[in-house]
């Protein structure tokens, strides 16, 4: 399958020539990211999961801006972090066919580039720069979704995902029950020698008692429920949504490798929700710019309709998120310093409090928070 992607124009810009490179870590923006336009992003025939952008992977580039097009065949993705709910930071590189320059484009999806460019001492005289690193190897900006056949609690009982349809109602924790707005589903082409972006396999009462009630398969980021609901109350201070792919430090929590295919589902509903998935609580589909670029005009438009309480600027179109976000590595840090410190507790017999609040992930693009 291949998908192609109409960024928003405040979400992307580039580097080329001696911008490029500038240290081994960043380059410096040509231009402001409001001077070109019309980012259009190709994934290439037979990419297994193209909806994730991992380093390595490679796609077709085209855009206009500063006095003509360009275009950028087989642009190799260099950097693909995940920053915050919806939100990425991925920079692209390759060689500029009109042109033959090598070029590197930053690419933020769901994240306003160009305010945070202007905001952070950025102009023309002046450039800003941008990692072009990655920032966190265990963060990749990719989309959420449930395995087929996982039921979804509904005022008539769990119901199978793949069956719900548009107008169909769901039990959300905050709000009751709440049509669904929006569903699809698709099927993933796995690469079994690569894990990146193999599922989440979340073993029964693993998060709790009874929670999941029954293996549970999502997606790497999928955003799962800890701090209350009886899922990892006694690991985290408050409710927070943590992706799923990083609590794999935890028994019974892992990534299912070998698998050539999944078959997913994710729907919305007019506001971020937590619904109860097979026993756990998790999220419905957060509406961001990368779900909506890789839409069809029709559909996007059809979006647009059924949500009328759009969010203004970059803000998802069912968003905010429904809880705090901790980003994979503050997770994973807190969840291992959980451990360590249990062990360094029965060890000594003493008793110590090491409950924290969910950390906040800032936005950074060059070393300055967005």
């Amino acid at each position: 399958m291949v998908v192609v992607i109409n960024a928003i124009n405040n979400e992307f810009a580039i580097a080329s020539g001696s911008n490029v490179n500038v240290t081994m870590a960043y380059s410096y923006f040509d231009y402001p990211p409001n001077s070109t336009k019309g980012l259009v992003i190709t994934s290439n025939a037979g990419d297994p999961s193209p909806y994730e952008f991992g380093v390595g992977d490679s796609y077709d580039l085209s855009w206009s801006g500063n006095g003509g097009s360009s275009t950028i065949e087989d642009a190799v993705v260099i950097r693909s972090d995940y920053v915050g709910p919806g939100q990425g930071a991925v920079v692209f590189e390759g060689t500029d066919s009109e042109s033959g320059e090598l070029v590197q484009l930053v690419w933020s999806p769901a994240f306003d580039l160009e305010g945070w460019y202007w905001s952070n001492g950025g102009s023309p005289s002046n450039p800003n720069a941008f990692w072009t690193t990655d920032q966190n190897a265990t963060a990749t900006y990719q989309t959420i979704c449930f395995a087929e056949d996982t039921h979804v609690d509904t005022p008539s009982g769990p119901r199978p995902v793949q069956a719900l349809r548009t107008g169909d109602a769901v039990l959300t924790l905050d709000n009751g029950s709440q049509p669904v707005l929006w569903v699809r589903r698709h099927v993933q082409r796995l690469n079994h020698r690569c894990d990146k972006s193999a599922p989440i396999l979340i073993r029964a009462s693993t998060l709790g008692k009874k929670r999941p009630h029954k293996d549970l398969i999502v997606s790497p980021q999928h955003r799962i429920l800890v701090g209350g609901q009886g899922q990892l109350d006694d690991h985290f201070q408050g409710e927070a949504f943590v992706p799923a792919k990083a609590l794999t430090v935890l028994p019974g929590i892992r990534q299912l490798l070998g698998r050539r295919t999944a078959i997913w589902v994710h729907f919305a509903c007019a506001r971020h929700e937590i619904v109860i998935a097979d026993g756990c609580f998790s999220e419905t589909l957060l509406l961001g710019d990368m779900v909506m670029a890789g839409l069809t005009m029709q559909e996007r438009y059809g979006l647009h309709r059924a949500f009328l309480t759009s969010q203004a600027g970059s803000q998802p179109l069912n968003g905010p998120p429904a809880r705090p976000c901790m980003a994979v590595r503050h997770c994973r840090d807190h969840l291992r310093e959980r451990k360590t410190l249990h062990f360094a507790s029965r060890k000594t017999q003493g008793i110590m409090n090491t409950s924290t609040q969910p950390p906040q992930k800032a936005i950074t693009l060059l070393g300055s928070s967005a």
